[in-house]
């Protein structure tokens, strides 16, 4: 983990957790599939690995959103101080403001056009 989370690229480290996160899922449909493919053919043992290889990927894919999440949450923390719920802020919309920031800051500046 970088020592300095302020570092991080908010950015990539969503799309990285949808596509992981996507293709975990995707396995764990395949595993469904086969699973019920086994069961159809009579292959009750392989059937029931299969079900549990699906069930394992399910966990794993939600394992890794809340851990990616939670780097987010630390990331954020890191460059804005600590986001605790006051009585007149939610820590969901002091965080909602920060990615806010830092997606606007990210962006470039629009041309413009000459009048």
């Amino acid at each position: 983990m970088p020592s300095d989370l302020r570092s991080i690229d908010l950015a990539t480290l969503n799309i990285a957790r949808e596509v992981i996160v996507a293709c975990l899922r995707n396995h764990v449909c395949q595993w469904e599939q086969q699973s019920s493919d086994a069961v159809a053919e009579g292959r009750l043992s392989n059937a029931v690995m299969l079900k549990n290889w699906s069930f394992a990927g399910d966990l794993l894919a939600g394992v890794v959103s809340t851990e990616i999440s939670g780097l987010l949450s630390k990331s954020l923390n890191a460059r804005f101080g600590d986001l605790t719920s006051t009585s007149h802020r939610s820590v969901a919309g002091q965080i909602l403001d920060a990615i806010a920031l830092e997606v606007a800051s990210a962006q470039e500046a629009p041309e413009l056009a000459p009048f």
